[in-house]
């Protein structure tokens, strides 16, 4: 009998010492999700704050690309009408050297598009 009264004075021990563990194991849990919330909140806040930013990026590039489209066109016209002008002006100063590199030209890109075969 004395066995069971020694396992009996253990009892309350051991019973006190698991209550306390499982109330360390309660109080780390909500300590844990208290710790994932607080991190899964400051992750929506980043993607939100890094969403906006690229949103506002994307708005601005959008606003500004009329202007840039219109100035590449305006340049694109100021080339072709430069060189327009030159071709011009070579034909009306050389208007045999002309005739003569248009008629080859025209000779070359015939013969590029009859796709001729060699014997």
């Amino acid at each position: 009998m004395a066995d069971n009264s020694e396992n009996l004075e253990t009892l309350p021990t051991v019973t006190e010492s698991v209550e306390a563990a499982a109330s360390r194991i309660e109080k780390l849990k909500g300590e844990l999700k208290d710790q994932a919330d607080k991190a899964i909140g400051k992750a929506k806040e980043t993607a939100t704050a890094a969403y906006d930013k690229a949103a506002a990026k994307a708005k601005e590039l959008a606003d500004i690309a009329p202007e840039k489209a219109r100035e590449v066109k305006e340049r694109a016209q100021k080339v072709a009408e430069e060189g327009t002008a030159k071709v011009r002006a070579t034909v009306q100063e050389q208007p045999l050297a002309a005739l003569g590199a248009g008629i080859a030209l025209g000779f070359v890109v015939g013969w590029l598009l009859s796709g001729r075969k060699k014997d």
